[in-house]
């Protein structure tokens, strides 16, 4: 034992901060090993076995078809989180053989007493399992909370939209008024009918077909002796290639490039025909009668002809002879 030091030198050592006493010898560490969680253990085994082969865990989970969630509570210890023991019996040897580990390593998994794997749980609680990183996050109280608060958000913001799409005059907040009774709608319908057809008289032709409406106009029409506008067949001789245009007054332009030889075409007056350049010795027949050029348009015909024509005492002009 060292003896205790003068009152002096105690003095100058507390203020020099020097040890009063020489130091004891060390204390033995302990050399008992630290106590681990055999399920823990095992979940350590089975993630280095699996990280040995490269695996990842669902590629694991596909090849043993054992769920990914199963799989992370097996490696990660959550006993509330692992499946019936009657499960557990049948998936554990198929890991061991899958990864090639001793036979019984992973036994400390399946709890000798099914009541093992609700007493784990006992105090512990949901809500230090509730990480997004977790496969199952959705299985907790504390998402199902999330859950709620999220489709609450959303309503109300379908409900922001609904009125403001109100205030602009998109949206109606009235609801529609009820349809009419089918007696009423029809009244109201075959009134309608009956004041457009009453302004609109020509809605019916078979009516006005019956009454002699049609006959009529086509007599007043004969009685005219207005131009024949009846399809009609066009003839063309061209000696020479000649680009040919038609014309019709209807609308609408057909055109036809070196045009060569005879061609027929059939053709709906009125319309003008141009032949370009013009040919020597062309020749060109409406309705098998010769029809001559324009006066000082070389090439340009037109049908009817533009042209007056003398006329008989009853007010037709006479048809052309044919050659």
């Amino acid at each position: 034992m060292v003896p205790p030091l003068p009152p002096v030198a105690a003095r100058l050592a507390r203020r020099l901060q020097l040890p009063l006493a020489a130091p004891g010898p060390a204390e033995p560490a302990s050399s008992a090993p630290l106590e681990l969680d055999p399920l823990q253990e095992a979940g350590r085994q089975l993630r280095l076995a699996r990280e040995a082969r490269g695996l990842g865990l669902r590629q694991l989970a596909q090849e043993t078809r054992i769920s990914t969630a199963v799989l992370e509570a097996l490696e990660r210890g959550w006993r509330d989180r692992l499946p019936e023991r009657t499960y557990l019996r049948t998936m554990i040897p198929l890991l061991e053989r899958h990864l090639a580990m001793p036979t019984g390593s992973l036994q400390p998994v399946v709890p000798p007493n099914p009541r093992q794997l609700n007493e784990g749980a006992v105090g512990k609680g949901r809500l230090r399992r509730f990480t997004p990183g977790s496969i199952d996050v959705f299985t907790s109280w504390q998402a199902t909370l999330l859950y709620a608060l999220l489709t609450l958000g959303l309503i109300h913001l379908l409900n922001l939209q609904q009125f403001q799409l109100a205030s602009r005059g998109i949206l109606s907040t009235h609801p529609l008024p009820p349809l009419k009774e089918p007696a009423a709608a029809a009244a109201a319908s075959a009134q309608t009918g009956a004041e457009l057809l009453g302004a609109f008289p020509d809605l019916q032709p078979i009516s006005q077909a019956a009454s002699g409406k049609g006959l009529r106009l086509l007599r007043k029409q004969a009685r005219t002796g207005g131009p024949d506008l009846s399809l009609g067949i066009l003839n063309l001789t061209t000696p020479t290639p000649t680009r040919v245009e038609i014309r019709s007054d209807r609308g609408g332009t057909t055109t036809l490039s070196g045009v060569e030889g005879e061609l027929a075409l059939p053709v709906l007056p009125p319309f003008r025909l141009t032949l370009s350049p013009e040919p020597q010795g062309a020749a060109v027949r409406w309705r098998g009668a010769v029809l001559a050029p324009q006066s000082g348009e070389g090439g340009t015909y037109a049908v009817p002809p533009t042209q007056a024509t003398p006329s008989t005492a009853g007010g037709r002009a006479p048809a052309p002879s044919s050659p």
